[in-house]
């Protein structure tokens, strides 16, 4: 029996999922506050102790990788690959804004496509356009894209948007996994604009 804990940290919402071969055993919600680390290990334990299932049990880790808040997913790639270390199982990741695609595609079976979007620094979102895939659920097409905010649901004619509001969920994440497609690159995606960040102290002037 596979066994599969999925995390999604790409929100302030966060959200923890046990899959085995692909069906959702137990889910919980997290509060991804300034205390991340503390909470995710918490409510792994409650999950874990609910489900009857123990840590060293698992097969493998499945965790989304954004876009989204840096710092959430930035520890619950830690954290993940923390556990898989000693067993050597493997830290699978996939785009959050996959994940909330899926799930969107699968609640209206009309959409052939469907636009996700986040906040992004200085006036900015960020926005990827996906469709369905027979093999994998949801496949993205092209690159993302940094677009003033004001421009949320006007690209990409006749594709909706995804409600601004909504946010992926681990057990999406876990279900990506299961159709068996290849790994995202094990690093948060963060898509905000640069910010120059001026000197903290002025520069001399050049000696003569």
């Amino acid at each position: 029996m596979n066994k599969v804990l999925a995390l999604e940290f790409s929100t302030a919402q966060a959200s923890l999922a046990l899959l085995t071969a692909g069906e959702v055993i137990a889910t919980c919600a997290v509060a991804a506050t300034h205390r991340r680390s503390q909470e995710l290990f918490a409510a792994v334990d409650e999950l874990l102790a609910g489900a009857g299932w123990h840590l060293r049990e698992m097969d493998a880790f499945a965790v989304g990788c954004g876009p989204g808040a840096y710092t959430g997913l930035r520890v619950s790639l830690t954290t993940a690959n923390g556990w898989a270390l000693p067993t050597g199982r493997p830290v699978w990741t996939v785009a959050s804004a996959a994940a909330l695609a899926a799930e969107t595609l699968a609640e209206d079976t009309s959409l052939a496509q469907v636009v996700v979007a986040g906040e992004a620094r200085r006036g900015t979102i960020w926005a990827g356009l996906f469709a369905r895939d027979p093999a994998h659920l949801v496949a993205q097409i092209g690159d993302w894209q940094l677009l003033p905010a004001a421009a949320r649901g006007t690209g990409w004619p006749g594709v909706p948007w995804v409600a601004a509001g909504r946010v992926p969920h681990a057990a999406w994440v876990g279900r990506l996994h299961a159709t068996g497609r290849p790994s995202a690159a094990p690093e948060p995606i963060y898509l905000h604009p640069a910010v120059a960040i001026p000197p903290r102290f002025p520069t001399p002037p050049p000696t003569a």
